[in-house]
């Protein structure tokens, strides 16, 4: 037996070092990021009710201290 299914999930993407003058330019260069990250995915999705859960500045000599 064949079966066709659909899985519906909340979906989180998180974007490090957004280069921006404020919290709100920053947003929304996130959202595009996201939007364009699903179209190329081929994902279907709700883009109509996108929602930034934090925002948070980078602490610049924190981020050089890192050892990756």
């Amino acid at each position: 037996m064949k079966w066709n299914v659909s899985v519906g999930l909340r979906l989180a993407i998180d974007y490090d070092d957004i280069e921006a003058e404020t919290q709100e330019e920053a947003e929304e260069i996130a959202i595009e990021k996201a939007l364009e990250d699903i179209d190329y995915n081929n994902a279907s999705c709700d883009e109509s009710d996108v929602i930034v859960y934090a925002a948070w500045p980078v602490d610049e000599e924190e981020d050089e201290e890192d050892v990756y």
